[in-house]
């Protein structure tokens, strides 16, 4: 039935435009929509069906994942969609992701081409249904444990691209695809650059980690928790301050308000510490299929809090050429308020465990 819902609202959205159809190209969306994890596929959606398309390498994927709702057809050639199929259309909608190769040859055809410049289907993935949450909490649950087994493998003076390892394969050894985003193990210094991905430098005992990490399967999870083992004074007053600014941004959720009041109270109260200027990025976004999706949670984001909306929180301070420190919760909004989903760490900063 959810496919079917799904399918529906699109409809509803090309009927709002006065566009009889739109070609999704956005394989997360085809994912969302059919079912289908395969790697290579588009839909075509006009007001009356959805036609499903990939090729023979995936036939025996599509007749058990897509929904039977959904026509299927098998091509040989990709580019039949665009010049026999799109063409059928006087006006069609675009996705944003379409290529310029793909949407000058539907143009060749003498179709009206529109760009879906806001991207319905980002804001149709926002709220998620029961179906969803449910996958997006295994995965949160999945990569909590991972975690745990993994601290009793990281070893100081071994590389961050170990511990990055070790935290895939027990990811992986748990059940998951693999990973929603390559592995940040940031230790010391490399902590104050907030995609600092796991390299060889060695991790040394006492200096803070920063590990940002997630588990995907059809869904994806995103925790953010920091190794600390020291007591040096500016660390641990740093900690704390993205801790409280963490739970200040979490007790101001309420219905009513939109992304960027959450934004602000934990970028208010960091600023109001002395350390605004070294906060450099959103405080959070949403999670589904993608582990970055809608709603962003920003300054100038002005998306209404919804039920059913899941999306990260991860304030962070990075003092550069010192360290760096970002927490993370994720939350889902249900009835008005946030129920928090990454639970399965209940701590923000661990030892080690040997």
């Amino acid at each position: 039935m959810a496919v079917i819902a799904r399918i529906a609202a699109v409809q509803r959205e090309l009927r709002s435009l006065d566009i009889p159809a739109v070609l999704i190209t956005n394989l997360s969306d085809v994912k969302y929509l059919s079912g289908f994890t395969g790697t290579t596929a588009y839909m075509l959606v006009d007001l009356e069906k959805a036609v499903f398309f990939t090729d023979s390498r995936y036939s025996i994927q599509a007749a058990k994942e897509v929904s039977e709702n959904i026509v299927v057809e098998i091509v040989k050639d990709y580019a039949g969609i665009y010049t026999e199929r799109c063409s059928a259309f006087k006006k069609i909608l675009l996705q944003p992701s379409c290529s310029i190769n793909i949407s000058s040859k539907i143009a060749a055809q003498g179709v009206d081409i529109y760009l879906d410049e806001k991207d319905f289907m980002q804001k149709l993935r926002m709220v998620k249904d029961n179906s969803e949450i449910s996958m997006i909490k295994e995965q949160y649950n999945l990569a909590g444990k991972a975690f745990l087994r993994a601290l009793k493998s990281f070893k100081y003076e071994t590389s961050e691209k170990s511990w990055a390892a070790a935290l895939e394969y027990h990811m992986k050894m748990l059940g998951a695809k693999g990973e929603s985003f390559e592995t940040i193990v940031a230790s010391g210094a490399r902590g104050a650059m907030p995609h600092g991905t796991a390299s060889a430098k060695k991790v040394i005992e006492n200096e803070p980690v920063i590990i940002d990490f997630g588990s995907r399967d059809i869904y994806t999870s995103d925790y953010t928790r920091m190794i600390y083992a020291g007591n040096d004074a500016e660390v641990l007053k740093v900690i704390d301050i993205v801790r409280s600014a963490l739970e200040k941004a979490v007790e101001s959720i309420s219905e009513g308000l939109v992304c960027s009041d959450i934004d602000n109270a934990a970028r208010s109260y960091i600023e109001e510490q002395g350390y605004g200027k070294y906060f450099n990025h959103s405080l959070g976004h949403g999670v589904g299929i993608d582990v970055h999706e809608l709603p962003v949670l920003k300054s100038k984001c002005d998306y209404l809090i919804e039920d059913n909306m899941i999306f990260t929180i991860e304030p962070g301070i990075y003092l550069p050429e010192k360290f760096g420190v970002r927490l993370e919760q994720t939350v889902l909004i249900n009835n008005g308020k946030p129920e928090i989903i990454s639970s399965a760490l209940d701590k923000y900063v661990y030892n080690l465990e040997y």
